[in-house]
């Protein structure tokens, strides 16, 4: 396929070269090690978590993560409800309520960590799975 017009574009007979002293890339190995040296050390992964173990107040992190146990039980306590077929969809509405509540304070314990904090991430995983589940139970997928 041969392009015929580009538009907003240099025209293709324009054969003029631009050399340079010191093109031979000795210039840009200069350059590059001597960046290489002067930059500082990175961040290890250590590093990182114990800076943001340091920000971050120790009973908050307690807090979500008894939390996030909480409601993973309960989330396992309703799949057992679900797997029994004694039990009616009005049995498990205390535990949905409690499910709700959970997701609640989950969101509320994520919004007062940092976005970048791997436990946020941890948290909004159980609280979406917890919100699907009740969803589901609320719009009447499980009675």
């Amino acid at each position: 396929m041969k392009i015929n017009e580009l538009k907003n574009a240099q025209p293709a007979n324009n054969t003029q070269k631009v050399t340079k002293k010191g093109s031979d890339g000795s210039d840009f190995q200069k350059i590059l090690e001597s960046k290489q040296t002067t930059s500082s050390a990175p961040i290890t992964s250590a590093a990182a978590v114990e800076h943001l173990q340091k920000t971050i107040p120790v009973g908050l992190r307690l807090e979500s993560m008894q939390l996030t146990e909480q409601t993973i039980s309960t989330l396992e306590e309703f799949s057992s409800v679900l797997g029994n077929l004694h039990f009616s969809g009005k049995d498990m509405e205390p535990l949905v309520e409690a499910l709700e509540d959970e997701t609640r304070a989950i969101l509320d314990l994520k919004n007062q960590l940092p976005s970048h904090d791997p436990l946020t991430d941890i948290l909004d995983r159980v609280a979406t799975v917890s919100y699907v589940e009740t969803s589901k139970y609320r719009r009447g997928d499980y009675q």
